[in-house]
């Protein structure tokens, strides 16, 4: 008889401090994921003893935490926590290697970075009562210089987190594409870039092809066709797939964590293209589950092949207000002297936005689902709703509680909203969201 295997997943742990001593929700969020064999989120912080140089990139704001945070995580329960995110690099190749070694030291399953490109594409395996399990992680939202190198006869591989590159196709009219080609030859936007075109640099432009400041415009016939559309990389997809297929001669199930902040348009709720291509993609190599996270929201879920695509789980541990250590690049990125406290500088941040991650309810809500495969195919599906306790006091909120009936009925009918596209639907009963 096939085993079920049962599966817990929450969504982005940016962890930076200890759990409130009074923290009430702790042990039921911990026995609702306890009743899975393979419990799994992704960790969007580095872990180090604050001694790694910064990077002269970040993930938006550099993030490292004390290894007691991983001691934090593991009150909850998680046995597996996946680490390629626009974070991995904040703190260079030794803020990668202390946070490998921390999560070795303290028992994760871990997946989505490494030494090189294979360590970093390779799958953390749990064994589960219904079966050996291999969990791969990728992430889409990087700089160029965070992504893994390959490893050759002649030469180390560079250590990196496992990349989804895309590139995005800007389709326009030919009337639209001979206002780009005017505008590039009056302002000599292209001009470097067709230079290096010629050197043999930069590959040679496709047929009906514009290029303007870098980005492709593909002519179209039908104004209608006019938009932004996104191809996940087939190098990067290809790898996965041929990893997920491998993974089978010595596992029973495979799982796939995305990490992506990319959307279609302008909305959260919608992910881009690239990342449905690529979700169907790893489903039709034999992954049973897609569990994604980055917007900081929910996204929609889609059942594909009778297996479940969550798009974005949003936050589960949301405390980057909390942050202690911050480079004189982020000071010198928003105008303050080098010498502001992280806190002030997060602060000051904020201040300026238009519209604060902090001011949207959005942000504090999520579910954590729980579901069971058999045979490669979802047989079961349940979601606790929580929320991060906006409205709580800094000592308390950031953190995620069981969410009451009226909020676990708004993220309901937020997540059939983000769901509509994919035609499922979900309703809130019995302390739980359920398809309806």
């Amino acid at each position: 008889m096939e085993r079920r295997l049962k599966i817990a997943a929450a969504g982005d742990i940016l962890i930076m401090k200890r759990l409130p001593a009074e923290y009430q929700d702790l042990g039921e969020i911990r026995d609702y994921l306890a009743k899975a064999d393979v419990r799994m989120a992704n960790m969007e912080t580095t872990i180090t003893d604050g001694t790694c140089y910064a990077s002269a990139y970040s993930g938006g704001t550099w993030l490292t935490a004390d290894e007691v945070c991983l001691a934090e995580i593991g009150k909850y329960g998680f046995n597996m926590l996946g680490w390629a995110n626009n974070h991995t690099m904040d703190y260079s190749y030794d803020g990668l290697k202390q946070t490998e070694e921390r999560l070795e030291r303290y028992g994760f399953a871990h997946a989505g970075a490494g030494r090189n490109l294979y360590e970093a594409s390779r799958p953390a395996i749990v064994n589960a009562k219904g079966g050996r399990v291999a969990i791969f992680d990728i992430c889409s939202t990087f700089e160029d210089a965070a992504r893994a190198g390959e490893q050759t006869p002649r030469q180390m591989g560079r250590p990196g987190l496992n990349p989804l590159r895309f590139r995005c196709v800007y389709r326009v009219t030919k009337e639209h594409a001979a206002m780009l080609k005017e505008i590039a030859d009056a302002t000599s936007i292209n001009a470097l870039r067709e230079s290096h075109r010629k050197q043999g640099f930069v590959s040679p432009l496709p047929e009906h092809m514009t290029e303007f400041a870098g980005a492709l415009f593909e002519e179209v016939e039908n104004p209608e066709e006019e938009g932004r559309y996104s191809i996940a990389d087939p190098r990067d997809v290809k790898r996965m797939t041929d990893m997920i297929r491998e993974s089978f001669y010595t596992c029973d199930a495979a799982i796939v964590m995305v990490h992506s902040h990319e959307v279609r348009k302008d909305s959260d709720m919608e992910p881009d293209y690239f990342l449905e291509e690529f979700a169907h993609a790893c489903i039709d190599a034999g992954a049973c589950a897609v569990i994604g996270g980055g917007t900081h929201q929910l996204k929609g879920i889609e059942f594909y092949k009778d297996c479940p695509i969550f798009y974005c789980l949003g936050n589960f541990i949301f405390e980057n207000e909390y942050v202690r250590l911050l480079p004189a690049d982020y000071m010198e990125k928003y105008n303050l002297p080098f010498y502001t406290s992280a806190a002030i500088g997060i602060a000051k941040r904020s201040e300026k936005a238009a519209k604060s991650l902090y001011t949207v309810k959005e942000v504090y809500r999520s579910v954590l689902p729980y579901f069971e495969i058999e045979d490669g195919k979802c047989v079961h599906l349940e979601m606790l709703p929580i929320e991060l306790g906006m409205e709580k006091s800094k000592y308390e909120k950031n953190v995620p509680y069981v969410a009451d009936e009226e909020t676990a009925e708004e993220i309901t009918a937020y997540l059939n909203e983000a769901s509509r596209r994919y035609g499922t639907n979900w309703k809130y009963e019995n302390g739980r969201i359920v398809q309806s």
